[in-house]
């Protein structure tokens, strides 16, 4: 089976939505009485804005641009080493999402904790001193947010 895509059409619609979608969430994700021109919501805005517009530019690369990409789907193309790199970065992203789940439900030393064992493991650290280094900041961390700054953690 043979795919033809443009990818900076694929990536530029995708973080359009994206960045339409995060602007309109802003005003009730970000509470502000203030009535000045620079208030909390300035700097969001200003990143997503960015994001938005160069996110339309390349949107419109993508679109004027005419080589596409063609990918054959054979299954020599499924054990290549090019698609199990791929597959590696979506194993990690996982990963991540999977931490964003874990932080709500357990809270911050918990699944940072796995999350740091997660991905040493996901890397194949052997030597019991690549554990000890991360699991250690992460108790710094968490000691100087949450009793000496008294900041509330997740």
């Amino acid at each position: 089976m043979k795919l033809r895509y443009n990818s900076e059409i694929i990536s530029g619609s995708v973080f359009l939505v994206a960045a339409v979608v995060l602007w309109l969430l802003i005003p009730s994700q970000i509470n502000t009485l203030e009535t000045s021109e620079i208030n909390a919501q300035t700097v969001p805005r200003i990143v997503i804005g960015g994001m938005g517009i160069f996110s339309f530019c390349l949107l419109l690369q993508g679109l004027f641009t005419l080589p596409k990409h063609e990918v054959v789907v054979t299954r020599a193309a499924l054990t290549s080493d090019k698609f199990r790199k791929e597959l590696r970065s979506i194993v990690y992203a996982v990963i991540f999402l999977a931490y964003l789940v874990a932080i709500t439900f357990a809270g911050f030393l918990i699944s940072t904790i796995l999350l740091t064992v997660a991905i040493l493991i996901f890397y194949g650290a052997r030597r019991w001193y690549y554990y000890a280094i991360p699991l250690a900041m992460v108790g710094i961390v968490y000691i100087i947010f949450k009793m000496l700054l008294r900041v509330s953690l997740p």
